[in-house]
């Protein structure tokens, strides 16, 4: 058994009540296929009961497709134009949201994103959900299949840093975007294989040491080097040209994950031409985002799990290292003693 860590991890808890937070999913509903003509719109009323919490956001998923616009020039409808207006029960004040995702495509794109902006509202009755786009035209129709919206609510931000190093022994021809493959390669990348443990928005961005280009990539459900746009969600452009604003050398994510999911996380280099550098990634979001294949109970990181482990997560105790963390709540207390008495049974 080996301990596979290759890069440091650490994870700390921000506190609700701060300047930041995160969001958290606490209901859904299915909606399937929805047809919206960009010039009128379309509108659903869905009935949500049984929500506790406060809803403070929405959410959305679902795969954007062009029914009919521009396929000559591929001006539109674009997944960036979509809108969603969400207005709460009891005619609250209403939530407009856009840019949802997306990108500056007529391509399919898979949205999965959230957003908060809700003053903590009851989340019980009947909402109305109006898709609409930023660029109305008479003959533009898009349709979001599988969509599901979903009500968000406030978290304590968990957030993970560690630092990604593209390895020159991994290559692969990268997306350029979220239906093409550049002709830059082949390149070196990086890949961090997750989970988490709360379903909710995470917001994930990766810094490149050298300050010049990079990119870095989404994948839900496995990742395959070689067929680089097979479960492909997201993406986060690092030169400078991200439709969202990131500056140069910064990648951005933001995407809503969900628990018992697996994710990957490819930080990459830009052209077989640039530059190699470490990247400082950081994921931001409502739960506690543990690395596959690591074993949790080899506090040591010797590659063996031995009596050893128990001195090293004692001084993880004391230090309140993320090694301390044994059942995965995002704290480190009494409990995880327990927990590490049950991983170390258990092996690895």
């Amino acid at each position: 058994m080996r301990a596979a860590r290759p890069f440091i991890l650490a994870s700390f808890v921000l506190l609700a009540g701060s300047a930041a937070g995160s969001d958290k999913v606490i209901a859904s509903f299915e909606i399937g296929s929805i047809v919206v003509p960009t010039s009128t719109g379309a509108t659903i009323s869905p009935v949500f009961a049984g929500v506790v919490e406060p809803v403070t956001g929405v959410g959305l998923s679902g795969t954007f497709v062009v029914q009919s616009g521009d396929f000559k020039d591929g001006l539109g409808p674009w997944s960036l134009d979509v809108r969603l207006t969400s207005t709460p029960p009891a005619g609250g004040s209403p939530l407009v949201w856009n840019p949802i995702g997306g990108d500056v495509t007529i391509a399919d794109y898979p949205l999965q994103d959230g957003t908060n902006g809700l003053a903590s509202v009851d989340g019980n009755g009947t909402w109305t959900f109006v898709f609409g786009s930023e660029v109305p035209q008479s003959n533009w129709t898009y349709r979001i299949d599988g969509a599901v919206v979903y009500l968000l609510a406030d978290a304590d931000d968990i957030t993970t840093n560690y630092s990604a190093t593209p390895d020159t022994g991994n290559s692969w021809s990268r997306p350029f975007y979220i239906a093409g493959i550049s002709g830059l390669g082949p390149v070196a990348y990086h890949a961090f294989e997750f989970t988490v443990s709360e379903s909710g928005v995470y917001d994930l961005t990766s810094i490149l040491s050298s300050g010049g280009d990079h990119f870095t990539f989404l994948y839900q459900g496995g990742f395959d080097s070689a067929q680089p746009l097979h479960n492909l969600l997201d993406y986060g452009l690092g030169n400078g040209s991200s439709p969202f604003g990131a500056p140069r050398g910064t990648s951005e994510i933001s995407a809503i994950l969900f628990a018992g999911t697996t994710y990957t996380w490819v930080t990459s280099q830009w052209s077989a031409s640039s530059t190699i550098a470490p990247s400082a990634n950081t994921i931001v979001g409502p739960g506690v985002v543990t690395e596959t294949g690591t074993c949790l109970p080899d506090v040591n990181h010797d590659g063996m799990v031995t009596p050893a482990d128990f001195s090293a997560w004692v001084a993880a105790f004391n230090a309140m290292a993320p090694e301390c963390d044994q059942n995965g709540d995002g704290s480190c207390t009494p409990a995880d003693f327990s927990a590490w008495v049950a991983n170390y049974n258990a092996g690895c």
